[in-house]
């Protein structure tokens, strides 16, 4: 089966960017934590679109990447290190596994590179910037 790769992604970037795990729970969210504790994350969406050749035995997933900071060249930063922690993991195919799923994440493409999306000034929080960065990528079954 293959695995769920909003899953496998936030895995990824977890792996990829230990910094952002705190006494082990990453700053890596499917949707944006309730209460930010004045730290950086990262919000990991998945968008329509992507259609594989052979559906059973891999997926072709695009997402987004929301990097979210209290400085705007942090947000920006973030994003970037995103984008290039995801290259990575495809070059190394990276694996993911669960009790119940397991895979390795390849074919990473940069759709759209990280740009800022809105700031303190255009946001309902003051103090927050958002950079975004949307990407294509590939997820396979383990055999």
């Amino acid at each position: 089966m293959i695995p769920d790769p909003e899953k496998a992604i936030i895995a990824a970037l977890a792996h990829y960017m230990p910094d952002l795990v705190t006494d082990g729970v990453p700053r890596i969210h499917s949707q944006p934590p309730k209460e930010w504790a004045r730290q950086s994350f990262l919000v990991v969406r998945a968008t329509g679109g992507g259609a594989s050749r052979y559906p059973h035995l891999f997926a072709v997933c695009y997402f987004e990447v929301e990097a979210f900071a209290f400085e705007r060249g942090d947000a920006s930063l973030l994003a970037r290190r995103a984008g290039a922690s995801l290259s990575k993991a495809s070059r190394e195919s990276f694996r993911y596994e669960t009790p119940d799923e397991a895979g390795y994440l390849f074919g990473h493409r940069e759709v759209n590179a990280p740009s800022r999306v809105y700031d303190g000034l255009s946001s309902k929080h003051g103090d927050t910037y958002m950079s975004q960065g949307t990407y294509q990528i590939s997820v396979r079954a383990l055999r």
